[in-house]
């Protein structure tokens, strides 16, 4: 996002709230050459009509990058909304307006295509009002309840259901639906979702025009697996897959007589979709954001990272998520080979400024959800929320791919930094607690101390 325009203009504290929201934030002064590719340019002026020409040049300086403008109008009357579309705006609010509510809206407009008068029934409209809806809630089941009430009321459906499940299992939860508006979070048997199951399993779309016709929703013994009274007619399951990573489905259904599903609603419904995975992934950096600041006052202060107790909090939380959602982490314990010899060559303050070093470059080179503790004097615990053990183990490859001149400054003295790593990843068997989890991942360490090669050991 790009903010341009007056500076007086503009609400203050606006930047400071942008980003604990979790936008990246740049100032342009010259819109001719707006910093990189933004997807939002906000332009703030004091009057439209004092500044309209200025804003003529961003419109057309943004739309050749693809960005969208957001027009703030300080001193502006009700006419200038129409003025500024008229002029080529793609929103204008006028100020003032609190915080959260701009905040809000910003959120939506990154996410939804322009508006235009131009499309069947004006669906670019309801697009934009369904993820209005989204944006405005601010935990992930609360939005999904929003997306599923806003596809419903959109394209006139009375069943729409968002279920949460992965490819692996048998079960899931239904967080909302439609038809059952008072479910909250509730456990299913995934047994009568053969087209969600059928959704994420493929990661795409599943489009069935004639549910009696379709084999997807026969049992071995030619019965449906659908409650008989649904007498179900069409159906579309879509998965939804926020940072690329399917977490459920969306599933659209119509009964015989019901108006059936056609093609360009299930495109709306994709679309829609798509936009809230984004969102949740907005929510998700905004959360872990909100996370690195809880914890500054847990901080280890040599090497930045987080401390043991506020890896003891964050892995109890993590631990409850996983049983909970049936999903997967893992953590890796790294450690430092050849310590004393580095504090022996540098000295224990240059031995300190390798561990620094290290430090930062874990934070770096890590994802917005994972966690880095120092865990002991020359070693490092990393959590790795949704990952399994290969990608833990890609994790630790790209870690030593960046111990080069850029990533440790005292490599030119003749110091070799080399991680040798321990793997475990939860659910386990042997895993029944946290505390579990700690001492597999400190006996896959040694398995990996015992390595000539590839120095990374796994918990068996």
């Amino acid at each position: 996002m790009v903010l341009f325009g007056d500076h007086a203009a503009r609400p203050a504290g606006l930047e400071r709230d942008l980003l604990r929201a979790g936008f990246q934030v740049a100032e342009a002064d010259d819109i001719e050459h707006l910093p990189g590719r933004p997807a939002l340019v906000v332009a703030t002026c004091t009057s439209l009509a004092g500044n309209l020409l200025q804003l003529n040049e961003a419109f057309t300086s943004a739309r050749a990058t693809g960005a969208q403008v957001v027009v703030l109008i300080a001193e502006g009357e009700p006419e200038d909304l129409i003025r500024a579309a008229e002029a080529g705006a793609d929103e204008a609010i006028l100020l003032p307006i609190e915080a959260p509510l701009l905040i809000t809206r910003l959120r939506a407009r990154l996410v939804a295509p322009r508006m235009t008068l131009h499309g069947p029934g004006g669906s670019d409209l309801k697009l934009f009002e369904v993820l209005q809806e989204v944006a405005t809630e601010l935990h992930r089941d609360e939005m999904l309840h929003a997306l599923v009430r806003g596809l419903a009321n959109a394209l006139d459906l009375r069943s729409v259901s968002c279920v949460l499940h992965s490819a692996a299992s048998d079960t899931g939860r239904l967080v909302a639906a439609t038809d059952a508006p008072k479910v909250r979070d509730i456990d299913i048997e995934l047994e009568k979702w053969p087209d969600a199951v059928a959704s994420l399993a493929a990661a795409e779309t599943v489009f069935v025009r004639d549910a009696a016709l379709a084999a997807l929703f026969e049992t071995a013994s030619g019965l449906t697996v659908v409650a008989q009274p649904l007498e179900l007619e069409t159906s579309a399951a879509i998965p939804l897959s926020p940072l690329g990573r399917p977490i459920g489905t969306v599933v659209l259904r119509t009964r015989r007589g019901e108006m059936p599903l056609t093609p360009g609603a299930v495109s709306f419904a994709e679309l829609a979709v798509a936009a809230t995975a984004r969102l949740l992934e907005t929510d998700d950096r905004r959360a872990a954001i909100a996370r690195r600041q809880a914890m500054a006052a847990h901080v280890d202060p040599l090497t930045g990272c987080a401390t043991l107790d506020a890896l003891d909090r964050r892995i109890r939380d993590e631990f409850e998520r996983a049983r909970r959602y049936d999903v997967t982490f893992a953590l890796v314990l790294l450690d430092v080979d050849g310590m004393r010899l580095i504090n022996e060559r540098l000295g224990r303050d240059g031995g300190h400024r390798v561990l620094a070093d290290l430090g930062r470059l874990l934070q770096r080179e890590l994802r917005a959800p994972d966690f880095v503790a120092r865990y002991g004097g020359e070693e490092f615990l990393l959590l790795l929320p949704e990952t399994d053990a290969d990608g833990a183990r890609r994790t630790v490859n790209r870690i030593r791919d960046k111990l080069g001149p850029a990533g440790l400054g005292e490599l030119h003295l003749g110091v070799r930094c080399r991680l040798t790593a321990g793997i475990a990843t939860y659910p386990h068997p042997a895993a029944h607690k946290p505390e579990d989890v700690f001492a597999m991942v400190e006996q896959a360490l040694m398995i990996g101390k015992a390595q000539d090669v590839e120095r990374i050991g796994s918990a068996a």
